[in-house]
């Protein structure tokens, strides 16, 4: 189930219908964007029995067996190659090995689809291993590759796919979202999308969970007084959170979210504060990125960070 990201969904559907798929695409965007749910989407399009019966943009019946166990994640064709599952904060020379030999096999299905989370994490060892499988297509063998800002993924590997860019999405277009595929009212789906501040897989976490919606309720106001905050008070507060790297990370995904729905209410009214919010916006995602990797310094990112983001409540 994909809320939103209609052109990324038209696009992959035009390549898809058309034969035209490449062999390799980037998916890049904020952590939450809904990157992972669109992959395993265009996985679910592909593998799908049925996919010939339907008009629907990336359509997949969701009721034959390819589909079953795709959602599962048991399809012997869909492969999620993901560092953080196993334990690990990079992905190594041994996870492109497993995937150059599983791309060497015969296809249950027809084409073999490899999900591979975080490729900006990979080792240089790993990723002139990766080169080659790139430059070496064995049979039907797609790859979606994940990352949080395309700039950290290394331009040899960038220079060889096809990159499609995901950005949060509009309160409204949230909401609506939210109420068609989760049958909530308006008002709880404009509240959701509120705190959710556009990234769909905030939403869903806070549908499920009353107490999260309260939390992020008090951590978006903290957030907005925070910004408007003094230099001092920024700092102090960057002390404060000195040893807690969780909370370090709730503020970039709540000032993101913050900032792109600034953007797009900007937009809309063709104000010129979009292309400082759009800046700012852009600085934060590339900090996260910094901030995330295993070996970054995380409360210089952190601070900043926070020091450079100056929007008001």
């Amino acid at each position: 189930m994909i809320i939103g990201h209609y052109r990324q969904l038209q696009l992959l559907d035009i390549h898809m219908r058309s034969g035209t798929m490449s062999h390799a695409y980037l998916f890049s965007g904020a952590r939450h964007v809904g990157k992972m749910a669109f992959a395993k989407k265009v996985a679910a399009a592909l593998l799908c029995e049925k996919k010939e019966t339907g008009t629907e943009t990336l359509f997949s019946c969701g009721m034959c067996r390819a589909c079953v166990m795709t959602k599962a994640g048991t399809h012997p064709d869909m492969v999620v190659v993901d560092a953080e599952q196993t334990g690990e904060t990079t992905l190594h020379l041994e996870d492109i090995q497993q995937v150059r030999e599983q791309a060497a096999l015969s296809a249950y299905g027809g084409t073999r689809v490899f999900i591979i989370r975080d490729i900006s994490r990979i080792t240089r060892e790993a990723a002139n291993a990766f080169l080659k499988v790139l430059e070496e297509p064995r049979g039907r063998v797609l790859f979606l590759l994940l990352a949080c800002t395309a700039d950290d993924v290394l331009q040899t590997i960038r220079s060889r796919v096809w990159h499609v860019r995901f950005w949060p999405l509009s309160e409204s277009a949230l909401a609506a979202g939210l109420e068609k595929e989760h049958r909530l009212s308006s008002e709880q789906a404009a509240r959701v999308a509120r705190l959710a501040g556009g990234f769909p897989g905030v939403a869903i976490r806070l549908i499920t969970s009353v107490d999260e919606q309260k939390l992020l309720e008090k951590e978006h106001t903290h957030v907005h007084a925070l910004c408007g905050a003094s230099i001092a008070e920024r700092m102090k507060y960057a002390e404060k959170l000195r040893e807690n790297p969780e909370g370090m990370q709730k503020w970039f995904t709540e000032s993101i979210a913050i900032l792109a729905n600034r953007v797009h209410t900007a937009l809309s009214q063709n104000n010129s504060e979009a292309v400082i919010a759009a800046d700012q916006c852009k600085m934060l995602m590339e900090h996260e990125e910094q901030f995330l990797k295993p070996y970054g310094v995380k409360r210089i990112m952190f601070e900043d960070a926070l020091i450079r983001t100056g929007f008001t409540g």
